[in-house]
């Protein structure tokens, strides 16, 4: 089972998959369920850099991307891991346009 975390005013609720999807859901307080649906711009940007980077690899981790570094390691696990390279990941079009927002607000803040 897939823990649930606290960061700050961001709750994740990992729960049961989507029906026809073996990803755990993810919902965040403040941002939604980023795997059915998309993150406005305007609840992206309250988020802090750690928020941030807690929902981009959340997503990754759900898809069942192995980490390298030792914070991914430590939030995620590694247990079950598939892919090494962020770009093999399989993303549907909401997580994908939700890590694209994300990433343009965390480089943009020099997160």
């Amino acid at each position: 089972m897939r823990r649930i975390a606290w960061l700050g005013a961001l709750a994740m609720f990992v729960g049961p998959a989507l029906a026809g999807d073996d990803a755990p859901r993810l919902c965040y307080e403040g941002v939604g369920c980023v795997q059915e649906t998309n993150i406005s711009a305007r609840a992206a940007e309250k988020l802090g850099c750690d928020q941030l980077w807690t929902v981009r690899n959340g997503i990754f981790a759900a898809r069942g991307y192995c980490f390298s570094t030792q914070r991914g390691i430590d939030e995620f696990g590694n247990e079950g891991c598939r892919f090494s390279d962020q770009n093999e990941v399989p993303l549907n079009d909401y997580e994908r346009a939700n890590v694209k927002l994300i990433q343009s607000i965390e480089k943009r803040r020099g997160c």
